[in-house]
């Protein structure tokens, strides 16, 4: 099954700082790398879907200016209903719509590892960078020694999250910190998350979905529609069950966020030194 993007509609709702959320640490590392920025400046998440984490950030930065761009038409209709003051654009992820050195920031979470060409997607962040601009990204080393996904696809020989999440790259923290540097960027900043139980709960996840795929006959389904049909099945006690574990795995993130898992949180600057 070749994984199809427009029949999957990510980032619905929005990112969240609460403890039970499971998007908080990325959400939160993102929010620490625009600390400084400057009231007024803009700030571009690119593989935006339906707008969950650059609306979290309109909401806690409302002095940005806040764009979005993916390639799924029917994520960023469902982005714009939300009337949530961010500007959302259909884009290529080679060919960004907008002018060279335009954004002091540009956001990427979840994305690198979809693309066959990551390092096309790094030229095109630093093109529309500005000349100090801040590049933040959180990407899912699943090539890394410390990744679960690493020795289950080497055990089980079963590719899970390219088949229900269209992963095609597998980068260990070394490659992709290499893959930054030799496109222009000087990283200031790693942080780590989801290191033994966030991974345990991924595996858990992705494990279930392929289960209910199956049983619906190999129909495509993603993690935000796996939970959806949960939820919808098992009521209240799932829905506190679900909150007791994110909240564990955020704890995990929080008090180890230094030390290294295969679950990245990098910061970086435009190397201006590299044409």
């Amino acid at each position: 099954m070749t994984f199809d993007y427009q029949q999957s509609i990510w980032g619905q709702g929005t990112a969240s700082l609460k403890w039970t959320d499971p998007t908080r640490a990325r959400l939160k590392q993102a929010l620490s790398a625009l600390l400084f920025l400057p009231s007024g400046s803009r700030v571009l998440e690119i593989g935006c879907g339906a707008g969950q984490f650059i609306r979290a950030i309109k909401k806690n930065r409302p002095d940005l200016n806040c764009y979005g761009a993916d390639i799924s038409q029917p994520a960023l209709d469902k982005a714009k209903t939300a009337g949530d003051g961010v500007d959302y654009r259909i884009s290529e992820p080679y060919k960004l719509p907008f002018d060279r050195n335009y954004f002091a920031a540009v956001l990427i979470f979840d994305v690198l590892e979809h693309l066959e060409d990551p390092a096309g997607m790094l030229a095109e962040v630093r093109r529309v960078l500005t000349q100090d601009g801040i590049f933040h990204c959180f990407v899912p080393c699943e090539g890394d020694g410390l990744s679960i996904w690493h020795k289950y696809e080497a055990q089980h020989h079963r590719d899970l999250t390219k088949k229900y999440a269209g992963h095609v790259q597998r980068f260990s923290r070394r490659s992709l910190f290499e893959l930054m540097c030799a496109n222009g960027f000087k990283i200031f900043k790693k942080r780590y998350s989801s290191h033994w139980l966030g991974q345990m709960l991924d595996l858990f996840v992705f494990k279930s979905m392929d289960a209910m795929s199956r049983k619906q006959g190999g129909r495509q389904i993603n993690n935000e529609a796996f939970f959806e049909q949960i939820n919808a099945q098992t009521g209240s006690v799932f829905r506190l069950f679900k909150k007791l574990v994110n909240f564990l795995v955020n704890v995990e993130s929080a008090k180890l966020a230094i030390f290294p898992s295969p679950n990245v949180h990098i910061s970086a600057r435009k190397n201006i030194s590299v044409k």
